[in-house]
């Protein structure tokens, strides 16, 4: 998003209820060697219709990734 200097979410939200936020990287260091972090809030609409939300405007200022070669 060229909207934004440094654009750097790791969010995830489940089926509306669900959001997962944190540091965590999703990779093998991550897993066994770093120092991560994540929160996870069961059943929480309201929370995860903030994130949507977010999420949706980010995506609606989005351009298409086009590569330079």
């Amino acid at each position: 998003i060229g909207a934004y200097s440094i654009h750097h979410d790791k969010v995830i939200i489940a089926d509306r209820q669900t959001v997962e936020l944190g540091s965590y990287n999703y990779s093998a260091a991550a897993a066994s060697q770093n120092s991560e972090n994540v929160l996870v809030n069961w059943n929480n609409p309201k929370l995860a219709e903030v994130y949507l939300g977010h999420f949706e405007r980010n995506q609606r200022q989005a351009e298409a990734y086009r590569t330079q070669y």
